[in-house]
């Protein structure tokens, strides 16, 4: 049975690469490339398509924004994000969001094949360096216990010669946990990491 497969990428060369390679498996059809997120999400509800690849960075909507729209539309549709970009919170962010194929573009084109037909059968497929990143986002991100009570005293806004004393160690300790957990967290000041940290729960401010 032909799938059907709409591809959206505002780089038509990048576009038109993965279009020959999917033409050349069988029973896989391009229906549609298109250039940017609103299109996407116009030409996946209109033909409903059994697969979407989208590219993270788009025009209009990026690629998860167009996956959180389009399925309500085409709720049968299977969608993947195809990108360039390889920050592993990110990936991270893509594999929560219910993703149901990732693949990064400097992989080689049959295993990207590969996946999108595993895909279109029904089955999740995150490609191997995606699972990397995606593992080592988690690792980054699990603090200790320490780290942990340095980000709850920043919440309550205390300094880190505050902290020191309370936790019985040295305010450049302190600083040491802090700059990790903006590491952790990828985020580059103390404001951003408490927002962050809000939205994910781990403080209540």
């Amino acid at each position: 049975m032909v799938k059907t497969v709409i591809i959206a990428d505002d780089h038509p060369f990048t576009a038109e690469g993965m279009r020959r390679a999917l033409q050349k498996v069988p029973n896989i059809h391009v229906v549609a490339l298109v250039e940017n997120g609103i299109d996407a999400i116009s030409e996946i509800k209109r033909k409903k398509p059994d697969g979407a690849l989208l590219d993270l960075s788009m025009p209009g909507a990026n690629g998860l924004e167009v996956f959180m729209e389009a399925r309500r539309w085409s709720p049968l549709t299977r969608f993947a994000i195809i990108t360039g970009r390889s920050a592993a919170p990110l990936f991270r962010k893509i594999d929560e969001s219910g993703m149901h194929g990732l693949f990064v573009k400097n992989e080689p084109p049959e295993e990207i094949c590969q996946g999108v037909v595993a895909m279109l059968e029904g089955k999740r497929f995150i490609s191997h360096y995606a699972q990397m990143l995606i593992a080592k986002a988690k690792e980054n991100t699990e603090l200790s216990k320490r780290e942990y009570q340095v980000l709850q005293g920043l919440a309550r806004g205390q300094t880190n010669r505050e902290l020191a004393d309370i936790l019985g160690v040295s305010p450049k300790t302190v600083d040491t946990h802090r700059t990790n957990l903006l590491r952790k967290m990828d985020v580059s000041s103390t404001a951003s990491l408490l927002v962050t940290a809000m939205r994910k729960g781990m403080i209540d401010i």
